[in-house]
């Protein structure tokens, strides 16, 4: 039996300010199960026996700041020990990386084929996986989530309509006359973090999944984040996909078995093929150019516009490779770009 000058007191946390109270009997160490002496304010000596020695831990970590910080933050290794750099992906997509890169500094090929240089990619994943890191914390706040019907996680048409408020992309001449009749209505849902939280990893891959056929079969999607006057209008990814990409892609699990990264490899091909196909389709345009003057100009131009509607698809890519370790999808990229590069 517990003698009675060593009773604790009822558990309760402790408060701030505590620190500098001369009780030893701290109320933030869970359920006493252990005798602990009960010191003198001047003592300062050896502990005698194992009460003695519970009663100065308590003391040295009542002491204790309750707050500690890392001497070193892991995540924040590029972001924080580095000196700025001008391929900070803050400000800067990867359109603006390889236009203002020192030509010492690229990767030649990626400079010949218009690719994401190697600095910009190293520097993007390294800041998406801090953003990751961040959004992994558990909210401060509870969150309200309604409960709504999501649809089944094989019913790709029900997830279209889900994101953009109406049914996929005609697939044949009758299918597209029946929708030209009904007059069908965007509804745009955005990637809102309320959103996201609600769709478990399995629905975020089926939503995964379902992207390659949205990409390869392009409808002009209304989007409100961004001025008609500035949309460029030849954008590789639409800009709703590419927020959506971008978004499911910074709260997917990153622990997949096989075949859920050789799904993310389809979607990182398909955004490659899409990027080829644009590229092929620039390259047509140019060949219809006949005055010579204008031929150095219109290209230079075209190459600025064609950096700026594929980045939002390489960024895919970069997402895909560096954070599920995929980096072959590099070399596979570099092989489709050389097929279309004059």
């Amino acid at each position: 039996m517990v003698p009675s000058h060593y009773a604790a007191p009822p558990h309760k946390k402790r408060r701030y300010g505590d620190h500098g109270s001369s009780s030893t009997q701290d109320d933030s160490f869970g359920v006493q199960s252990l005798p602990v002496a009960i010191l003198a304010d001047d003592f300062s000596g050896d502990p005698n026996d194992g009460e003695e020695y519970l009663a100065v831990v308590r003391r040295e970590a009542a002491a204790a700041p309750g707050v500690f910080f890392a001497a070193h933050n892991p995540y924040a290794s590029i972001t924080e020990a580095s000196p700025p750099s001008q391929h900070t992906v803050s400000e800067h997509g990867p359109a603006d990386s390889i236009a203002s890169a020192p030509s010492q500094n690229r990767n030649d090929t990626d400079d010949r084929l218009i690719m994401p240089i190697s600095e910009w990619r190293t520097t993007f994943v390294e800041q998406f996986k801090n953003a990751r890191e961040a959004l992994s914390n558990p909210p401060l706040e509870p969150v309200k989530l309604t409960r709504d019907d999501l649809p089944k996680l094989s019913n790709t048409a029900a997830w279209y309509a889900w994101i953009h408020g109406r049914p996929p992309p005609a697939t044949s001449s009758e299918e597209a006359e029946k929708q030209a009749s009904r007059n069908y209505e965007w509804r745009i849902r955005e990637p809102s973090a309320s959103l996201l939280l609600r769709l478990s990893t399995e629905q975020m891959l089926a939503l995964l999944e379902a992207f390659p056929y949205w990409i390869a079969h392009r409808v002009p999607i209304p989007d409100g984040q961004v001025k008609a006057s500035e949309r460029q209008g030849g954008e590789v990814l639409q800009p709703l996909h590419a927020r959506w990409l971008f978004a499911l892609l910074l709260r997917l699990d990153g622990r997949l078995v096989s075949e859920e990264i050789s799904m993310l490899r389809t979607l990182a091909r398909a955004c490659v093929a899409a990027i080829t196909l644009s590229r092929i389709r620039r390259k047509a345009v140019r060949s219809r150019v006949s005055k010579l003057d204008a031929v150095e100009t219109v290209a230079n131009d075209d190459e600025k516009r064609m950096r700026l509607d594929e980045a939002g698809a390489w960024m895919v890519v970069a997402i895909i490779a560096g954070v599920w370790g995929q980096s072959d999808l590099w070399d596979d990229a570099v092989v489709d770009m050389q097929r279309v590069t004059s």
